[in-house]
This record gives C-alpha cells, structure tokens and sequence, in this order.
C-alpha cells in the first residue's frame, strides 16, 4: 500500500514538472527571460529526474562512481531540496500578503509596470484591470497611479494607467498621477506623497500582481509606513505567473539584505 501511494505521489509530481516546465519555457518565445524560469526549469527538471525511477537510478550511478562527481552529486541534491523549501516558504508568505482585505473605500495604489510603444503591457493591463474592477466596486476610493516614464517608453506609466481607466469609465477626479517614479520602493515613498498633498484616505489598497505583493508590503514596512494596507491583485496571465513568482523569490533576499 505505501509503495503504491509513493508511486502516485512521484508520478502526480512527475506531471506537474513537466507542466511548470512548460510555463516557464513559454515566457521565453516573448522574450521574457531571467532568475524565475531560468532557475524554475531547473527545479523542475531535477523534480523529473527524482521522481522518474529508472531515470534517478541511471543519474546516481553515473555520478556515484568517483568521489568528486559523488559530492557534487549530493551538494546539488542539497540546494535544490533548500530551494524547493524556500521557495514554499515564501510561496505560502505571498499568497498570505495576497490576501489581505483592504479597508472599506481605500485609496488604490496602482503600480507601474512597462508601457509597449502599442500600449500597456501585459503586466500592466492585469494591474489595471484589477484597479477598475476595485474602483468600480468602491464608488468612494480614489487613486494613485505611480510610475514615470522610461527611456523606452512612449509616456509615463502613470500616465498610460490614467488614459485605461478614464477609457473604462473611472472618474478622472478621482485618479491621481504620480509620475516621477523609477522602481517599486519610489512608487509608494512619491505615491504616498500625493496621498498627503491631496487628503486621501490613508488606509491602502495596493493594486499589483499576487506575487509582487509581499516585496511591497517589505517595502512600505521599510519606508515607515504604517497605515492599514491591503491587496487588489491583479488579473495576471497564468504564462507569466511561475516566472515571475519565482522571480520574486529571488527579489525578496535583495529587498531585505540589500536595501
């Protein structure tokens, strides 16, 4: 009986690599690489490996033989059993940060992301999405649209945030643009800024993706706020979500370490 159960156990995660390989492969036709898929391949091409019998036999007997490939074998073991835990770990912190309920009619924070020489892009229409589906059910909670204008952008993110929701039927007195800011820790130091210039509600609501909002819970905690903060989670493409929640996993060591 437990060898039965362990056999389906190896085997649904034998699948399950397979399909997270898949989704982590795919971001890359967009040209969409870096630390998430890159490492995310990684971990599921040695969860294959473990979980496929004869295929684990066959790698533990070539690396086995000699004593250096033997170490090398079992340190690499080792990080990627650390990695794999880890990354459950702050997993579990995300979905946590994600699912904090803001209060009623908070001001909305909406996060830049990247503005295509065609529009939005696919991580900033998400962002905007679930800002208009926040606002729409909150008739009272105004917001702040961060993000100013990169080298290669046709106009500030802020500003390309503020012309979607006007488009989709928000009120523009109560969109606030915030468009000097270059990363995610200037977005909410300049956004919180205009809350206080223009008298906002201090309670928050932060409109970003599921995986981004830990890392700016960290962040807010660092710049010393300490208003009621909640999530409005973006509408985020399931291609792009292993990626870049992986990704983060990297990103969070450098928040706290580095910053």
């Amino acid at each position: 009986m437990k060898k039965t159960l362990f056999l389906i156990i190896r085997s649904i995660l034998a699948i399950l690599a397979v399909a997270f390989a898949v989704l982590f492969i795919i971001p890359m036709f967009q040209g969409i690489i870096n630390p998430g898929n890159l490492s995310g391949i990684a971990l599921c091409i040695w969860i294959f490996c473990v979980c496929v019998s004869p295929i684990h036999r066959a790698v533990k007997m070539f690396f086995c033989r000699r004593r250096l490939t033997k170490f090398i074998y079992r340190a690499v073991n080792i990080c990627f059993v650390i990695f794999a835990v880890y990354g459950g770990v702050v997993t579990s912190l995300m979905t946590w940060a994600a699912l904090q309920t803001p209060a009623e009619n908070a001001t909305a924070i909406v996060l830049g992301a990247q503005v295509k020489p065609w529009g939005p892009s696919a991580v900033l229409r998400g962002r905007i999405s679930g800002a208009e589906k926040y606002l729409k059910s909150h008739s009272n909670a105004s917001a702040v649209l961060s993000g100013g204008q990169g080298a290669d952008e046709p106009m500030s993110e802020a500003q390309s945030i503020f012309e979607a929701l006007s488009e989709k039927g928000i009120d523009e007195s109560r969109l606030y643009k915030e468009d000097k800011s270059t990363n995610t820790t200037e977005n909410i130091k300049f956004s919180m800024q205009v809350i206080e210039e223009n008298k906002l509600s201090t309670d928050l609501a932060i409109a970003t993706d599921f995986y981004h909002q830990l890392r700016v819970r960290i962040i807010m905690n660092q710049l010393g706020v300490k208003e009621s903060v909640g999530a409005v989670n973006s509408d985020t493409s399931i291609l792009y979500l292993p990626t870049f929640t992986v990704r983060e996993w990297f990103a969070l060591p450098y928040q706290l370490l580095l910053r």
